[in-house]
């Protein structure tokens, strides 16, 4: 590079413009001390508003940025967790179960499987075809063993020709701000899906109260593991870049201010307690405490967790 030239700017990985600016030098894990050997800083999107990882990862080192004991990969629900999931997983047989053709199951792939736990959930509320793809191993074994179709690796990197245009709905719940690039995520889920099919999620919203009153502890942050940190116009912007219509982006009622909480009792205050899974002994008592603040978000819009849904096409 020529003396006194400027490096390249890093154009925002959600709509593409190249207007950021730095938000925080080198970001912290509250829940795990993952420490990376590269030094990370978080840049902000002022076309979007959206926030990212900089420099940007390569795809080769995601699998070190997730401890063996890891939260999704574990058996972690207590009373109250277990009581919540399985509500989901009712609440999303009776969404998803709609979109099957001709009185047939329902198709569905999902981008980052897991072991599989949720498609056992769903199933136990309505008729469902399940497949998907899943980056750690162990999981895939796992969710093999169960008799789920699930290929290795990530969605960037699989052979979809096999799967074009099968899906009634492709889902991705908290993998948009884990992949190293959103919009070709977001480009093969519309080939996954047939004409009319649907494209749901959920993921972290950083223009939400949470991110507001919890700044550099706010649980959406999830260092290193949140490759980007989507705004609700952001999420929305990169799903019509996609080709999606029938756009829709909304709170969700979630807790997710408890693990901010947690991180600001840790990183704020030095907290340093015993950790299951990412969690203290006192989360649940977290979660309580936080879900009046939660509900507040929800109601008004800015909750610290979003949903979106969107439509291929007809």
């Amino acid at each position: 590079m020529p003396s006194g030239s400027q490096p390249a700017p890093i154009p925002c990985p959600i709509c593409g413009a190249g207007d950021v600016n730095a938000v925080a030098a080198q970001p912290e894990d509250y829940e795990y001390r993952v420490r990376t050997d590269q030094a990370y800083g978080i840049l902000a999107c002022r076309a979007c508003t959206s926030e990212f990882l900089a420099p940007r990862p390569a795809e080769a080192v995601l699998p070190s940025f997730y401890p063996r004991d890891y939260h999704a990969y574990n058996e972690d629900h207590g009373t109250i967790v277990g009581a919540l999931v399985a509500m989901r997983g009712r609440k999303r047989a009776e969404e998803l179960g709609r979109y099957g053709l001709g009185g047939q199951p329902t198709r569905i792939f999902d981008v980052g499987t897991g072991d599989c736990r949720h498609f056992e959930d769903m199933a136990r509320h309505g008729a469902f075809e399940f497949a998907g793809v899943e980056i750690n191993p162990d999981m895939v074994k796992s969710a093999r063993e169960k008799g789920f179709a699930v290929e290795p690796g990530s969605l960037e990197a699989l052979d979809i020709t096999p799967y074009e245009g099968r899906f009634d709905v492709v889902t991705m719940y908290h993998v948009l701000e884990h992949v190293v690039s959103p919009a070709e995520v977001l480009a093969r889920a519309f080939s996954l899906l047939r004409p009319g099919g649907m494209l749901c999620g959920q993921l972290p919203c950083v223009d939400s109260f949470d991110r507001a009153v919890f700044g550099r502890y706010w649980g959406g942050y999830h260092f290193p593991r949140h490759l980007q940190m989507f705004s609700s116009h952001g999420l929305a912007t990169a799903l019509e870049r996609a080709g999606f219509g029938k756009v829709r982006v909304a709170s969700a009622l979630h807790l997710q201010a408890a693990l901010s909480l947690q991180n600001l009792l840790v990183g704020g205050l030095g907290w340093r307690p015993g950790m299951t899974y990412g969690k203290t002994p006192a989360y649940p008592l977290l979660l309580l405490t936080a879900a009046p603040f939660c509900m507040l978000e929800f109601v008004v819009g800015r909750g610290g967790i979003m949903n979106f849904w969107v439509e291929k096409p007809a």
